[in-house]
């Protein structure tokens, strides 16, 4: 009777210490499991932000490209927006009111249609331009224009009159410029606007970043 007590006291704790060992050994496998797990997880969160920071730079220096390429051109359709504002703002202030210019819709005064004219006599050579750049000594982008007459009245016309007030807005060296032209005869001889207001103007629109 001894015996069989110790035998199966013996067999108890056998089943006891197996019983034990598999759950450690479940617990050692799942704890491995969890660890594997957490490893891909994070592997994988930074494989994505990796790829969402080289995506980001990505377009952040495409950006920054059509940006460089948008500056190196001084005239677009942005800043001639806004020179048209100033130029129906200011001209009323003056009681006038100006017509804008294009190469295609006027007659130049005592001149030829495809030649804008002199500076102050002195055959400087002009001509018009989308960009603001050009081979010529005034590269032209907008032009105003307002026919007066002598009795002190006038109105605005892309014909441009005997009697007449036409500016011409240049880079000239690359340097924004403001020309007026008011001659009434030997064609269009331009000089710089004595007028501050529409000379500071065209600098502040013509220099700035606006794209």
């Amino acid at each position: 009777m001894h015996k069989i007590i110790t035998s199966t006291l013996t067999l108890g704790a056998a089943l006891f210490l197996l019983a034990g060992c598999s759950s450690s050994s479940s617990s050692s496998k799942t704890a491995s499991s969890s660890s594997t797990t957490a490893k891909k997880s994070s592997s994988a969160q930074t494989s994505s932000s990796t790829s969402s920071q080289s995506s980001q730079a990505e377009t952040s220096s495409a950006s920054s490209s059509q940006v460089a390429a948008t500056s190196s051109t001084p005239w677009n359709s942005a800043k001639a927006q806004q020179l048209r504002s100033f130029m129906n703002f200011w001209g009323p202030s003056m009681h006038q009111s100006y017509a804008e210019l294009s190469p295609g819709d006027y007659q130049w005064f005592g001149g030829v249609n495809n030649t804008i004219g002199s500076y102050e006599g002195d055959g400087s050579t002009f001509e018009w331009s989308t960009t603001g750049t050009g081979n010529y000594d005034y590269n032209v982008v907008a032009m105003y224009n307002y026919n007066k007459s002598p009795q002190g009245d006038g109105n605005a016309s892309t014909n441009i009159g005997e009697y007449h007030i036409t500016y011409a807005f240049a880079y000239h060296n690359g340097q924004p410029v403001a020309l007026v032209s008011q001659s009434t005869n030997g064609g269009m001889v331009w000089t710089p606007t004595k007028n501050a207001t529409v000379q500071s103007n065209w600098a502040r629109i013509a220099g700035s970043a606006t794209n």
